[in-house]
């Protein structure tokens, strides 16, 4: 995807248990760098990075209603989205279009828990859920 402006930044991993999630990612060679909690999403996010695999968030439930649940419900754990950087969101968006490619915002903007940028969720027929985070407005 490096020709719309995207560079690839995580993997989102949706889970029902966290602690076994992070165990086993541990014993891939991942180490927990950055731990955040979303009150407005109920979740809690773990990034964890690795030498030689690719970047995975791990996103749990902490109760309440939140964007898992049904992912967790059905699943159990999952894969569930990919995660890119842009520097210009906008163009990003145009580029992706002007391919014929249908991209569709599927969540509201807020402002990434890690990066202090904001981000927004779309479904990228043909890919599935990504997340964009948009680096030029970063505060």
């Amino acid at each position: 995807m490096k020709n719309f402006g995207l560079k690839f930044h995580h993997l989102g991993l949706a889970t029902d248990n966290p602690k076994l999630s992070l165990k086993i990612l541990k014993n891939l060679g991942y180490k927990p760098i950055k731990t955040r909690t979303n009150k407005n999403y109920n979740v809690k996010n773990i990034i964890c990075a690795s030498e030689n695999h690719p970047t995975v968030e791990i996103v749990a439930k902490m109760g309440g209603k939140s964007p898992i649940d049904n992912i967790v419900k059905k699943n159990k754990n999952l894969i569930y989205h990919i995660c890119y950087s842009s520097n210009d969101l906008k163009k990003t968006i145009s580029m992706i279009e002007k391919k014929n490619f249908s991209i569709i915002k599927i969540s509201k903007s807020y402002l990434s828990p890690f990066e202090g940028v904001d981000a927004s969720f779309y479904f990228l027929k043909g890919i599935g859920i990504i997340e964009i985070m948009n680096f030029k407005q970063k505060i």
